[in-house]
């Protein structure tokens, strides 16, 4: 091995024990990724950036094992008081008992067995995580223990699921129902994992209900709420089917590599494109009175809404199909484990837009970015308030005649905290963010991001075509307009990891500060 591979191979161990520690296969995964690599060689020459190419294999490499790990989920355990030597039967059955014992206990003596005996963490390790005395632990165990001695008097086949449920994040495209289906419909973890177990195969209510470790009398409601709000299916048969499009948290940003590689190569394209529309705009006296944040954060906008409009064109035409209470959408679930930091800068949401057609008319334009807070952490502050009535706050600041909660108005230190409110040399709360009105957004910054959309969907269709058709994932038929998810999430970071390229290649004539920098933005009449 010359050298050139025995920097690649410490690089690649170094990552896999990073973001893979909990994997016992991860050496064979590896030794799997290099022989992809040598194979790539022989056929087709020398990888232009092979360390890259590693951690994408490996990637696909984790991701499989994942998946069998999650359809053939097998549990051991090591108990010694309560293990069977004599026959391998005997112990199967008395593991399915422990596994269905072990999700009844109370919470605090549940979480350091399945810790403990599951998961195989020390004592000390428990102890750390939990935030707790050694002792503790070791008094949880030994009652844990004794519980569950009492209690295995029956053999059922529970799994992992009924002591330690997966939690499903539902998203959606098109628009909620009048009382907010689907996301309403998954109110528990106990509908979160209904939709998972059901996705790759039809299975039946008892099925579910043996593998959940709860009684079918309290499961079979549940099921005949998910199939009349369209989230499951049931066949002729009885049996139940996730109708969703399910992708495993490791999938969902798609080959992260290429799309920063996309994005540093035409980083001076993209932004010649841009400042080209935009530039004329920020001339205008509206603009000329921000501040230099403010105008920043509608950069960031137009960027953001732009490269988000042209990524669509990559998507294949999709019906949203009218649903019970009025909606249109198709579901979108994610589960799993959480990527690791290099991919967390690419965690984002949105544009979640607020607006009213009534006088006076607003839309509030809302992201969740590694440039800054927004909705996200709006559910924490001491107030629970709906996004609605928050949107309409930050409306009022310019559209005069909106009333607003007066709650909100005592929050105003938190949105202090997330630099979306200032002071101003009085004392007053003022916007940081920017705003136009009405018609200077409706008639010259929304026809520019189009014609942003358009040129670089132009400049880059070829290359998004190729990244497009290299992610591929296995849908199940029974999912909704399955076919149309076949390459789902291919450009999940693609957006802004083209706007830090711009913005760390310093063509940004503004400052921004990466988590300093919201990108909110509202449009506003005041007739």
């Amino acid at each position: 091995m010359d050298i050139g591979y025995e920097e690649l191979f410490a690089d690649l161990y170094d990552y896999a024990n990073r973001r893979y520690a909990t994997c016992p296969e991860r050496e064979v995964l590896i030794q799997e990724a290099f022989v992809a690599l040598i194979v790539k060689q022989k056929k087709d020459g020398p990888v232009e950036s092979p360390k890259a190419f590693l951690r994408t294999v490996l990637s696909h490499k984790h991701n499989d094992w994942l998946r069998r790990q999650y359809r053939d989920a097998v549990v051991t355990y090591e108990f010694p008081e309560l293990a069977a030597p004599e026959e391998e039967e005997d112990r199967s059955e008395e593991m399915a008992a422990v596994r269905r014992e072990v999700g009844r206990l109370v919470r605090i003596y549940r979480e350091v067995a399945v810790r403990h005996y599951m998961h195989g963490h020390s004592v000390e390790r428990i102890a750390h995580d939990l935030g707790i005395p050694k002792g503790t632990v070791l008094s949880r165990l030994s009652t844990a223990r004794r519980q569950l001695k009492g209690r295995l008097e029956s053999m059922k086949t529970y799994s992992e699921y009924s002591y330690e449920p997966k939690r499903l994040h539902l998203g959606i495209h098109g628009g909620t129902g009048l009382r907010g289906e689907p996301f309403t419909l998954v109110a528990s973890p106990i509908e979160q994992n209904v939709l998972i177990l059901s996705y790759e195969h039809p299975l039946s209510v008892q099925a579910l209900a043996d593998t959940m470790g709860m009684p079918c009398a309290y499961l079979e409601p549940i099921v005949d709420k998910l199939v009349n709000g369209e989230l499951l299916g049931r066949t002729s048969g009885g049996l139940v089917y996730t109708r969703c499009f399910i992708q495993h948290e490791q999938d969902r940003f798609g080959n992260v590599a290429a799309q920063e590689a996309l994005a540093n190569r035409y980083a001076d394209d993209v932004w010649q494109i841009v400042w080209r529309h935009i530039e004329p705009l920020m001339m205008r006296e509206q603009v000329t009175a921000m501040s230099e944040k403010q105008k920043a954060t509608l950069v960031l906008f137009a960027m953001d809404l732009s490269l988000n409009k042209a990524l669509m064109k990559t998507e294949p035409h999709r019906e949203y199909p009218e649903r019970p209470n009025g909606g249109k959408w198709l579901a979108i679930g994610t589960f799993g484990e959480a990527n690791d930091t290099s991919e967390s800068i690419y965690e984002s949401s949105g544009p979640c837009t607020h607006q009213c057609y009534d006088a006076p008319r607003y839309r509030v334009f809302d992201f969740q970015s590694c440039f800054g807070d927004t909705h996200w952490k709006y559910p924490t502050f001491r107030y629970r308030l709906e996004s609605g009535q928050i949107a309409r706050f930050f409306a009022s600041f310019f559209a005069k005649k909106l009333d607003v909660h007066q709650p909100i108005v005592e929050l105003i230190p938190d949105f202090e905290e997330l630099h979306i409110l200032k002071r101003d040399e009085n004392g007053e709360a003022v916007p940081d963010f920017p705003a136009l009105t009405w018609d200077e957004y409706h008639e010259l910054w929304e026809p520019a991001t189009n014609k942003i959309a358009e040129d670089v969907f132009t400049l880059l269709k070829d290359e998004l075509e190729s990244i497009r058709k290299a992610t591929k994932h296995r849908v199940p038929a029974h999912v909704d307009q399955a076919e149309s998810f076949t390459h789902f999430s291919a450009f999940r970071a693609y957006a802004l990891a083209q706007m830090l390229a711009i913005v760390n290649n310093g063509y940004m004539p503004y400052t921004v500060e990466l988590g300093k920098t919201p990108i909110l933005f509202v449009v506003y009449d005041n007739q």
